[in-house]
């Protein structure tokens, strides 16, 4: 019997990764789509098939698509220097994905990863961000991924669509969570994110959720959140994952506004001559001086599929 064929995009990620395990237990065949030679490229898992693409050509991606059944579109720009950076990933990127997909004619579902950043803050910590709010995103990073939303509404309606807003995801071989814990091993690192509360979900049970989003037939032409409902401090999200690390917690001086833009300024510019990714930058700054929150409220998505979530603490246990 033929397995089913999906791609995805960004698949070589830290989700598209996790992502990717899931499916080839569910019996899907899977196919990633990559910019580099398939050739030159080893796979995270063997069974997978790499295919080259071109996020700029239509044509590139419309063969990558051939034969597929649906897609999963996680691939964008977290990291920019300016904003066109930002919109190349996650607006024009997803454009030329959307028209591939609606010239496809084997695609039948397409679920596509945004952000609680295309949502925006939230500023009082019992009114977490729902799905219905006007979307107000303060970054260009969040900015670019509201219009990729706006891309991805433009599928063909023979194409199931479904959007995902995580907010903070974390897990094992996450580069980002990574980058932090170098930081908590060095006992000390500065806070940006002040008292604010943050929403956070496991990687494991957002896979869960990109997977469900897919099978189920009443999540067409739908947003949702996706998210742990505990919210929690900068502080608290640091200590545990300090306790899961067995190190002692790092001394966090908060950092004055002035300090945090010199300080993108400084990453950046290494970031330019090193050719890596900085560790902050003016994007991330916009985010972290909010007068409010980054949380929400996955109470939609719970009251559709009664998913449990990983507690935090857990979370981190099983990351390190």
């Amino acid at each position: 019997m033929t397995k089913p064929i999906v791609l995805i995009t960004g698949g070589n990620g830290f989700i598209g990764r996790a992502l990717t395990d899931k499916l080839l237990r569910e019996g899907y065949a899977v196919r990633v789509l990559t910019r580099q030679n398939p050739a030159q490229t080893h796979p995270a898992n063997p069974a997978v098939t790499l295919v080259q693409g071109d996020y700029s050509q239509v044509d590139s991606l419309q063969k990558a698509m051939q034969g597929c059944e649906g897609v999963f579109n996680l691939a964008g720009t977290i990291f920019g220097f300016n904003y066109k950076d930002f919109e190349k990933g996650n607006v024009t990127a997803v454009q030329n994905v959307v028209s591939a997909a609606n010239q496809t004619s084997t695609i039948r579902t397409f679920v596509h990863v945004s952000s609680l950043a295309a949502s925006g803050y939230a500023k009082r910590i019992r009114r977490p961000r729902i799905e219905k709010d006007a979307a107000s995103p303060v970054s260009d990073y969040g900015r670019t991924k509201l219009l990729g939303e706006k891309a991805v509404r433009q599928l063909n309606p023979r194409i199931k669509l479904t959007i995902i807003r995580p907010p903070i995801v974390y897990g094992k071989n996450d580069s980002g969570v990574s980058k932090i814990a170098s930081w908590v091993r060095r006992g000390l690192m500065v806070n940006t994110s002040g008292n604010g509360y943050f929403s956070f979900v496991y990687v494991e049970d957002l896979v869960d959720a990109l997977y469900q989003a897919y099978q189920r037939e009443d999540t067409n032409r739908e947003t949702y959140f996706i998210a742990e409902p505990t919210l929690y401090t900068w502080d608290y999200f640091i200590t545990e994952m300090a306790n899961a690390m067995q190190v002692r917690k790092p001394f966090m001086p908060k950092a004055p506004v002035w300090l945090m833009h010199v300080a993108a300024w400084v990453y950046e510019a290494c970031a330019k001559i090193t050719g890596n990714q900085p560790a902050l930058n003016y994007d991330k700054v916009a985010e972290a001086v909010i007068p409010g929150h980054w949380i929400c409220s996955s109470e939609k998505w719970q009251q559709l599929t009664n998913q449990k979530f990983t507690p935090l603490k857990k979370g981190l246990e099983q990351s390190f």
